[in-house]
């Protein structure tokens, strides 16, 4: 990964987006890490991961409350139980 200050990122905008299309360009202000660019190609990868990470795209859906009603109705005993 290329680290870069923002002052030079600023100072070379266009070889750093070019860098960003081959991997990510860390973007540093005052020594700390500020910015990460990556590709929209990479940033379309992670919001796609981001959702399947969750079940049911971490929304709650019609599907999923119908799903957890089904859940809870199957396992009502059990979950009674433990509530005591």
């Amino acid at each position: 990964m290329t680290t870069v200050t923002a002052s030079e990122f600023q100072k070379n905008f266009g070889t750093f987006k070019e860098a960003a299309q081959r991997e990510p360009v860390k973007i540093t202000s005052n020594g700390r890490e500020s910015v990460v660019l990556i590709s929209a190609a990479s940033f379309a990868e992670y919001e796609q991961f981001k959702k399947q990470k969750y079940a049911y795209g971490g929304e709650v859906t019609d599907e999923f409350e119908k799903d957890l009603d089904h859940f809870m109705e199957e396992h009502k005993a059990v979950l009674e139980g433990l509530a005591k």
